[in-house]
């Protein structure tokens, strides 16, 4: 066992206990060489006398250790101390995934899709090379103090082309994140790593796993034959695009899940524009073009109503357009901000003396000419000289008479304008001797304008918002061909006309143009290859894309330059592009040939333009000495244990015509 305090190798100093695993245990140390501190990870006593545990870990260090990608660990280097392997890593200062959720969850849609893309960069790395992890999980993403995630642990990892992928407790993952071929003791495959990359992101936006039990084996059986509950059962606020996701991602049938972890990381980073796959030929909600591109797919050609009702996209100059029909309330999602109270008035009018107003205001004033008149017939106003019985007089006097009510004419305007009071005209009776004059009535004016409506602000709200405020204020909307944009996601308004704030008739229909998401970025339109690689990364970064570098040999392009970019087409926001960046006219020494026998990897390496010099055998005891335990490595008589030459290494790069030596073990030598 490692103690702390010691110095390993003459060169690392053991520190202090940093966690404890199933088969490990890790320390931080400092590198006393090179200044620096590391993780060293030393497996077990109890496991290091086994055969199948040391092979176990060799094989997780020479997995990482061939891998060079920003979110897989770095392997520094590996040895044996007092008969326990050990390995030595880049130490990450930060929090398991698992702490953070524990701590601070649960997440928003939008910080789950930040760590997945992440995190799916590097399994698409691993798949890319023949390696499945197998045992994905949040207790193995460590995420450093500037929220960097770092995929650790890759001790059960494997070749897609080892023979015994399901070797009893190595393709077994952590039972509460397996997928359901794993834990029906099935061959694991890149898509049993998205199954457990989808639990991850379940635990992220609820804080629970789908599936739990009192045994590992109730939770095994519930991945295999149980359906996984939604997250927005655990949590009602997550968008039902959301769901679709996740539960895609823990789809029981390896097929129908995501094509690639990287197709999942998009799919959660465009989540608002995300339709589910089309099933049986039927789109189960309709999708725009970045979208399906999202999904992993070909852009769709059809527009979605959110009534339900779907229409052939339109091409962007053509005029034609569809009359939106509002669909019933429906529940605002919690991650989606609405206006105000304040806002929702200003956009109808209200504040600025709306529709509504004049309407109040015309009722008042037809009441107040009611009221009126009422009171001029109970009253039965009189002129001097009529008939008094409070006079007491009996003298008859000329009378003036009110016309009848229907000679009574009211003059009301609605609008904006001040409204005048309204006009009676009576008709006036002389005296009895004289034909009586006549006053011709006030007639209302006949083209009086409707009241107008304010147009709402629908810039920024989803098709389904702009339909039902449209209708609230008495308006429909018009779709128009939809438009790439950076800063309205797809489905929102980008351009309206008219715009807010003028006025419109009742009923008048307001066209308006939806995001149809980011554009997308001509990777091959960029002319990267040759370019120096700082700039290329730069350009590649400002169009919003994530760098990966990856070396390789090149007799054309220069030491430092582009070679080769990967993908060479399009690309949208979010996604990584791989540069391949030449190291000039050099090949690599393959890693992959220790352990092989020394005529077979001499053979590969004139394959590959060296020149192999002289075979070296060394005894039992020499290598041992130099800290390669050949039982744990799996090194056999004749087999090479390494090679030598001028700055020759595995996995160094060389100049083809090279010398090499070749260093392998002779049971005979020294006396086996």
């Amino acid at each position: 066992m490692i103690e702390q305090g010691i110095t390993i190798n003459g060169r690392y100093r053991v520190d202090r206990l940093l966690g404890e695993g199933g088969m490990a245990t890790v320390y931080v140390g400092h590198d006393l060489l090179l200044g620096r501190d590391v993780a060293i990870k030393a497996l077990r006593p109890q496991y290091a006398a086994d055969p199948q545990f040391r092979a176990r870990f060799r094989r997780e260090a020479q997995a990482a250790a061939g891998f060079a990608h920003p979110n897989i660990i770095d392997i520094y280097d590996v040895g044996e101390v007092a008969g326990v392997p050990y390995f030595v890593m880049e130490y990450v200062r930060g929090q398991t995934l698992k702490e953070i959720i524990d701590r601070e969850g649960p997440f928003h849609p939008d910080d789950v899709a930040g760590l997945l893309q992440q995190l799916c960069s590097a399994l698409d790395y691993a798949h890319e090379r023949g390696y499945v992890h197998r045992d994905v999980k949040p207790q193995n993403i460590l995420v450093s103090d500037d929220g960097h995630a770092i995929v650790v642990d890759f001790g059960i990892a494997k070749g897609l082309a080892d023979s015994d992928l399901t070797d009893a407790g190595s393709g077994f993952g952590t039972v509460h994140y397996i997928s359901p071929e794993q834990a029906s003791g099935l061959v694991a495959t890149p898509a049993s790593d998205i199954y457990s990359a989808g639990i991850v992101a379940y635990e992220m936006l609820t804080r629970m796993v789908p599936f739990d039990a009192d045994t590992p084996v109730g939770i095994a059986m519930q991945h295999i034959q149980e359906p996984p509950p939604p997250p927005s059962s655990l949590l009602p606020s997550i968008p039902p695009a959301v769901d679709a996701i996740v539960l895609r991602a823990l789809d029981k049938d390896p097929t129908r899940r995501f094509p690639s972890s990287g197709a999942f990381a998009r799919a959660m980073t465009y989540w608002r524009q995300y339709r589910p796959p089309a099933v049986g030929g039927v789109s189960g909600s309709g999708a725009g073009p970045a979208a399906a591109q999202a999904a992993g797919g070909a852009p769709v050609p059809t527009q979605a109503f959110s009534g339900g009702q779907t229409a052939p996209l339109r091409p962007a100059g053509q005029v034609d357009t569809q009359v939106f029909i509002p669909p019933p309330p429906q529940p605002a999602p919690t991650y989606e901000p609405r206006p105000s109270r304040k806002e929702l008035e200003r956009d109808l009018g209200r504040s600025r003396g709306g529709c509504s107003t004049w309407i109040v205001a015309a009722l008042a004033l037809a009441g107040l000419a009611a009221l009126i008149l009422f009171g001029i017939r109970m009253a039965g106003i009189q002129t001097p000289g009529m008939s008094n019985p409070l006079s007491g007089g009996g003298m008859d006097a000329p009378t003036a008479t009110l016309p009848p009510p229907a000679t009574i004419q009211m003059a009301v305007t609605v609008g904006p304008s001040p409204t005048p009071a309204p006009t009676l005209a009576p008709v006036v009776e002389a005296a009895p001797t004289d034909p009586p004059p006549t006053v011709a009535p006030t007639l209302p004016p006949t083209d009086v304008p409707p009241a107008e409506t304010l147009v709402p602000d629908f810039v920024g709200r989803t098709i389904s918002e702009a339909g039902a405020l449209a209708a609230s204020v008495g308006l429909t909307i018009e779709i128009g061909p939809y438009l790439p944009s950076d800063r309205y996601p797809y489905d929102q308004i980008v351009v309206q006309d008219p715009p807010p704030g003028d006025g419109v008739e009742p009923g008048s229909s307001i066209l308006v143009q939806p995001s149809s998401g980011p554009a997308s970025v001509n990777v091959g339109g960029m002319n990267l290859v040759g370019m120096p690689v700082n700039q290329a990364e730069r350009a590649l970064q400002d169009a919003g894309l994530a760098v990966q570098r990856v070396e390789i040999g090149s007799r054309d392009v220069p030491e430092g330059s582009v070679a080769a970019v990967e993908p060479s087409g399009d690309a949208y926001p979010g996604d990584t592009v791989v540069l391949k960046v030449s190291v000039g006219d050099k090949v690599q020494i393959p890693i992959d040939i220790q352990s092989i026998p020394v005529d077979e990897a001499a053979k590969r390496l004139r394959e590959l333009g060296f020149r192999v010099g002289e075979k070296l055998g060394a005894d039992r005891k020499t290598i041992e000495a130099s800290g390669i335990d050949l039982g744990a490595a799996g090194i056999e008589d004749q087999d090479v244990v390494g090679v030598q030459g001028r700055g020759a290494n595995f996995g160094a790069w060389m100049k083809p015509g090279s010398s090499i030596d070749l260093v392998f073990f002779d049971r005979k030598a020294g006396g086996g």
